[in-house]
């Protein structure tokens, strides 16, 4: 993945959705299913991706090793995104 300095124009659709230039797309490899944050500090706006896992099974193996049993699915993907949240503020 390279990083690149480029600034692109693109304008919001009527449901919200913004479309990513595909020259950026490409130069982050980025694919159908990879999932991205959005951090908001006032008027700054960052996006950190997060690529799609290849094998979500042993994302949610790992995963249950660092929780508590019995929390729900909804929960599980909340402390989850949370983490995402906390590695993403890091950097």
């Amino acid at each position: 993945m390279k990083h690149m300095s480029s600034i692109y124009k693109v304008r919001i659709g009527k449901q919200g959705r913004i479309v990513l230039p595909k020259e950026v797309r490409d130069a982050y490899e980025m694919e159908a299913g990879d999932e991205v944050t959005i951090i908001v500090k006032g008027e700054k706006l960052t996006i950190h991706l997060h690529k799609a896992s290849e094998d979500p099974l042993e994302d949610l193996a790992q995963l249950s090793e660092t929780i508590s049993i019995g929390l729900s699915a909804k929960a599980l993907k909340e402390r989850a995104d949370e983490e995402r949240l906390r590695e993403s503020l890091k950097t």
